[in-house]
This record gives C-alpha cells, sequence and structure tokens, in this order.
C-alpha cells in the first residue's frame, strides 16, 4: 500500500512535457540560443514559446566522444536530469512570475562521470549564471 504525500508538500517531478523534444527546436536552442559554461557543462538557453503550459523545456546530452562506454553515459544523463528534478522549483518559479518559457540543452563535456552531489551544484551555478544573465 502506498501513501500519497499531504497535499502542502511540493513533489519532485520531471515530466513528459517538461522535456525538450523535437529536431527543429533543439536546432533552434543550439544555432540562436545563448550559452554559459560551468565546467564540466555547457548549458545553452533560449526563451522561446513552448507548445506546452510549462515554464521550461530541458534536454541533456553526453556525447559519445567523450564518454565511449554507454554505461556512463547513461548514469550520467540519469544524474543530470535528478540534479535538475530536485532544484527547478526555483528556476520555475523566477520564469513564471516574468510570464516567459524556456528551452535548455546541458551538454556534459567531461571525460569522467561526476558525483550527484557535484553535478547537482554545477547544474544550480549554471542555471543561475543563465537566468542572471540572459533570463
Amino acid at each position: 500500500m502506498t501513501t500519497k504525500p499531504p497535499p502542502d508538500v511540493e513533489r519532485h517531478t520531471f515530466s513528459k512535457e517538461e522535456r525538450l523534444r523535437g529536431r527543429l527546436r533543439v536546432q533552434e536552442v543550439v544555432t540562436t540560443g545563448r550559452t554559459v559554461h560551468e565546467a564540466p557543462f555547457k548549458l545553452t538557453g533560449k526563451i522561446m514559446p513552448l507548445p506546452a503550459a510549462v515554464p521550461a523545456q530541458i534536454a541533456f546530452a553526453v556525447p559519445k566522444r567523450n564518454m565511449p562506454l554507454a554505461v556512463h553515459r547513461n548514469r550520467m544523463k540519469r544524474l543530470m536530469r535528478e540534479a535538475y528534478r530536485h532544484n527547478k522549483h526555483r528556476f520555475h518559479a523566477q520564469l513564471t512570475t516574468s510570464g516567459k518559457q524556456c528551452a535548455w540543452l546541458f551538454i556534459f563535456r567531461g571525460k569522467t562521470p561526476i558525483t550527484l552531489a557535484e553535478t547537482e551544484m554545477k547544474i544550480t551555478r549554471a542555471l543561475e549564471r543563465w537566468m542572471q544573465q540572459h533570463g
């Protein structure tokens, strides 16, 4: 038997509507988006209208060139999603109050996987810098 959390507790989810999909949309973010570097991450984002009623959509990429083993690529993407999921509420609130929608693409540029704590710190710092400079 599963128990539901109380209604006043905020759930940290990452729904399908929050995922950046579609070749054209991702290509538009990559070509015309603004970039922030926070080693080993590169965050490219663009303020643009989205098809879903969410403040932001996001995608994560780990190039095969940097991490040849699929196990490490998949783990790194999982850690990146988890770090974003736990910290997105701050950035969603900021976008909602300004009435903007944003598309982001995180690219991991490191050679070896890093820990969840380090991933969380770097991703939040990159998002804060992006929001401060371009949001």
